[in-house]
């Protein structure tokens, strides 16, 4: 396949745009029971892994919009999964941590994509899947150029 081929552009293009909507219908549902979306299950895991964090790290960390991480962090914590309080070293800034409630969902979190993981990579095979990351990330760093 090369990029100049007409047909070959759309297919690279129709086919990540399809793979990533089903991807994430899929992750909705198996990620349903927990309460949780495939747009934010990843707050819970990466607030999990840093203990606490501030707003300003997340932001950098997930790179999206201030405002849609705005919005996922307000649904996480009117579900009262993390809490939101001042900095006392920056009184502009906020500290994020999961609630008692919050801390019970990274290990579910993770067996749910252990097993989403087994059903979209199957048959895949290992090498393959360390080159379509490769091949993501490369993809990614080319758009915020």
């Amino acid at each position: 396949m090369v990029l100049e081929d007409k047909d070959a552009i759309d297919l690279m293009s129709a086919t990540l745009n399809s793979t990533s909507r089903q991807a994430i219908a899929y992750l909705d549902k198996v990620l349903a029971p927990l309460h949780l979306t495939a747009s934010n299950y990843y707050f819970i895991l990466k607030i999990d892994r840093a203990t606490t964090l501030t707003q300003e790290q997340l932001f950098k960390q997930i790179q999206l919009s201030h405002s849609n991480v705005t919005r996922r962090l307000d649904q996480l914590i009117n579900q009262g999964l993390i809490e939101k309080r001042r900095d006392p070293n920056d009184g502009r800034g906020w500290l994020l941590n999961l609630t008692e409630a919050g801390r019970t969902l990274p290990a579910q979190i993770e067996q749910v994509l252990t097993s989403a993981n087994s059903v979209m990579f199957a048959n895949v095979t290992p090498e393959q899947q360390s080159q379509l990351v490769l091949t993501l990330q490369q993809i990614s760093q080319n758009l915020m150029a």
